[in-house]
């Protein structure tokens, strides 16, 4: 047999990868200049985050020649709201002004300059109204409501709320030997994509239906958000998204402002619409991941045994639900890596006059793990105790709970502390820093450990598939998740190849399109590997057992006797008595034998407790672990990342040049976070809406990334994968903050750390110090 043994874990290149080097990748904008007669689409959105719209005058708008039409929200052809979680964003604002990214009229013209001076010819007139800005008022009783007939909220301020409670954390906070007590914030941060929101939408003149050419996670759950706005049942939305220019969690439903625009555009019209968003527009409009601010007590005996936590965390929720299970991932994963036997954890998301908090990689464990690693190093500052000690003597191993009460096990994969020691290694942790010639330049090391699961952790989380053999014994597999560059694709290709007995240059994968593909769940939450690729082995395994069957009448062997490799199926130890796939497949066919079948996998069933959080909400977690070198200069405050170590326990490795990519990529973005991306708002109105004021990482400001995979198999994924996209993007802010603490000896506990906030805090202890 010409083909290795097993494709599993083979860097098997992605066949994405060329196209896109190349410039020959099709993306949706590409698409709209192949097409004829397609207008564009613009919006009118609001000067202010809290208003009364009074009047809009589009006289003058659709008096311009070249403009086809001009809607406002009198004009729409169904429901005036829609939502990934909750339909409470207006398609066209109609009374209340919640946040500066409302529009209030559409346009559709027949070119972008056109549908712009139309735009600008719209009169609009606005009440302003007293924004209200911080979610902590926003929680008081008798505070003003955001929304006063919300559909989930319904009379407050809360969008969402969880709370984790374990034993009894008063008391043995009262009892502990050392009790930490701190107040962490994180902020706002963009997405930072290169292709910014953007839809091509289609009136579908045949059926009377539209079909949306739109970036996204999930074609299946744009339909569902969409739908009633359009006026149309789910059958008549057809969803299908290319290749995406990047998306990070945003595009799961930021998109949906532009594609519910294209969508009621095309309709009105009858024709092709192209809507996209300029890059003011998608840092303006679009939702951030959530600022928080938490109240933190972490309690300790006196040789380093955490003994209790207490946390209250506050969410800034923005004006819109959006995707909202924040406060329960930041809740169930308050406790981080660590044994603590009594915890209360409690936290809201709040409704506020800002633009709205999304999806984001990480989904809430970032913000949760900053805090909890943060107050692992000042205990063992505090202790006189090395941090990885202490981590060392907490850590969770086989048999031990965390704080939602889930058992870890080693069967489900749990290389934790091997990525802990794995990072060390690299890095020298047992050896001292090696400080500067140069007296200005202090340098210091931190660490970090965190877990992340697998899955959204809801009762419905499932995948689905389709897989059809072809004449030819090639395969064809129609998936529902995206490709959004994390090399999907080749994941998927390998696991069905590697199942089915054939190469991946047999295998084609359908990816994206709710019309020709179940419902796979969105390309979210580090699932779809595991997910998905879970219901491909199943979908081949059955197709597989059929071949085998009527490969045995042709061989006159038993169906357990034989084995497909390379396309062959041939008897175990006999290769010369084999039979081609594609004459099998021929054979099937002539037999009805059905050749196509339906792949699905769930994991085991859990039921969430609303009541104290005490439940087995994923059924594997990834690990991993960052170490970190940074230089300070003590004169200016500027400091340089030298040096960055992670590790990641993801399992068997699927294809190792993709789990590298995500976890280069990911690590990227978490020293983004850290060192210097921040969103910032003034009364509600955005002062980051280019990359002059809204910061990113580029290569000068990262040291080469080093980056161990280590496998600890989870009986229950794939060939024992588990998730890989989120969980490296989680570790570097508190590896780095603990690495300045190292360095200059102060602590920080609100991101970013800017070297204007750490010469503010130098210059604030020189101070003292006087």
């Amino acid at each position: 047999m010409g083909r290795k043994k097993t494709i599993i874990g083979q860097p098997v290149i992605r066949p994405d990868a060329l196209a896109k080097v190349q410039g020959r990748a099709r993306y949706i904008g590409d698409l709209f200049l192949e097409r004829k007669n397609c207008l564009v689409g613009r919006a009118l959105f609001a000067p202010c985050s809290h208003a009364r719209l009074l009047r809009v005058d589009t006289s003058a708008a659709e008096a311009l020649p070249g403009v086809v039409t001009v809607m406002t929200a009198k004009d729409l052809p169904g429901l005036n709201a829609y939502g990934a979680a909750a339909p409470d964003k207006p398609v066209l604002a109609d009374g209340i002004i919640r946040y500066q990214g409302d529009p209030v009229a559409f346009v559709a013209a027949v070119d972008r300059q056109t549908a712009d001076r139309a735009v600008a010819l719209i009169r609009a007139e606005y009440e302003p109204l007293e924004p209200q800005l911080d979610p902590r008022e926003n929680l008081r009783p008798g505070a003003p409501l955001i929304h006063e007939n919300h559909p989930i909220s319904r009379g407050s301020n809360v969008s969402s709320k969880w709370r984790v409670e374990r034993g009894d954390a008063a008391a043995a906070l009262a009892q502990s030997d050392i009790v930490l007590e701190n107040d962490f914030e994180t902020q706002m941060a963009d997405h930072a994509y290169l292709e910014t929101e953007n839809c091509l939408a289609e009136p579908d003149e045949i059926e009377g239906g539209i079909h949306l050419i739109a970036p996204g996670h999930s074609a299946h759950l744009n339909c569902r958000s969409l739908a009633a706005a359009f006026g149309l049942p789910h059958s008549k939305v057809h969803v299908t998204t290319p290749i995406v220019g990047g998306s990070f969690g945003g595009k799961e439903d930021s998109n949906l402002e532009v594609a519910v625009m294209a969508g009621v555009l095309a309709l009105k019209t009858g024709r092709p619409v192209f809507c996209e968003y300029t890059r003011e527009e998608s840092l303006r409009n679009s939702g951030k991941r959530h600022a928080t601010r938490s109240h933190r007590k972490l309690g300790a005996t006196k040789d380093g045994i955490l003994t209790a936590l207490e946390a209250d965390i506050v969410v800034d929720k923005g004006a819109y639900r959006s995707i909202d299970p924040i406060p329960q991932r930041m809740s169930m994963y308050g406790g981080g890596v660590y044994r603590i036997p009594n915890a209360k954890v409690e936290a809201r998301s709040v409704f506020t006059h800002h633009v709205y908090g999304c999806a984001f990689r990480g989904l809430g464990v970032p913000q949760a793990m900053f805090s909890i690693e943060c107050q692992m190093d000042d205990l063992a500052r505090r202790l006189g105790m090395d941090p990885v000690e202490l981590r060392l003597k907490n850590l969770l191993r086989e048999g031990d709970s965390i704080i939602t009460g889930q058992v870890m096990r080693a069967d489900r994969g749990l290389g934790l502390e091997k990525c802990i020691r794995e990072v060390c290694g690299r890095i020298g942790w047992d050896r001292p820093v090696e400080q500067s010639g140069d007296p200005n330049i202090r340098r210091g090391r931190g660490i970090a450990a965190i877990m992340y699961g697998s899955g959204t952790g809801y009762p419905d989380d499932g995948a689905h598939c389709f897989v059809n053999l072809q004449m030819d014994g090639s395969l064809m597999v129609g998936i529902g998740t995206a490709e959004l560059g994390q090399g999907g694709l080749a994941a998927m290709t390998q696991i069905a190849a590697e199942t089915l007995g054939i190469s991946c240059s047999m295998v084609n994968v359908n990816y994206s399109d709710n019309h020709a593909s179940p419902e796979t769940g969105a390309t979210v939450a580090s699932r779809s590997t595991v997910f998905v690729g879970n219901a491909i082995v199943r979908g081949c395994t059955i197709l597989k057992e059929r071949m085998l069957g009527c490969a045995g009448k042709l061989l006159e062997e038993t169906p357990e006797n034989l084995e497909i490799e390379d396309g062959i199926i041939s008897v175990r130890g006999n290769e010369e008595k084999s039979v081609p796939l594609r004459q099998v497949v021929r054979a099937a066919y002539m037999s009805q034998v059905p050749l196509t079948a339906v792949g699905d996998w769930y994991p085991p069933l859990n039921r969430p407790d609303p009541v104290n959080g005490q439940d087995d909400r994923m059924h594997t977690y990834t690990f991993g672990a960052q170490a970190v070198e940074v230089s300070v200069d003590i004169g200016t405050g500027v400091y340089t990342l030298d040096r960055s170590v992670a590790a990641f326990d993801i399992g068997r490795v699927i294809n190792p040049l993709c789990a590298e990519g995500q976890v280069e990529g990911g690590v990227t973005q978490g020293i983004g976070y850290a060192m210097m991306e921040n969103f910032e708002l003034k009364n509600g109105i955005a002062v980051s809406d280019t990359y002059h004021s809204y910061l990113i990482p580029t290569s000068m400001d990262l040291p080469s990334l080093e980056t161990i995979l280590v496998e600890a198999p989870n009986e229950l994924g794939p060939y024992g994968a588990k998730g890989v996209g989120e969980p490296p993007v989680t570790a570097a802010a508190p590896a780095i903050r603990n690495a300045l603490l190292d360095a200059i000896g102060i602590p920080f506990y609100s991101l970013p750390i800017t070297p204007m906030k750490v010469l503010a805090a130098l210059k604030a202890r020189e101070r003292e110090e006087a």
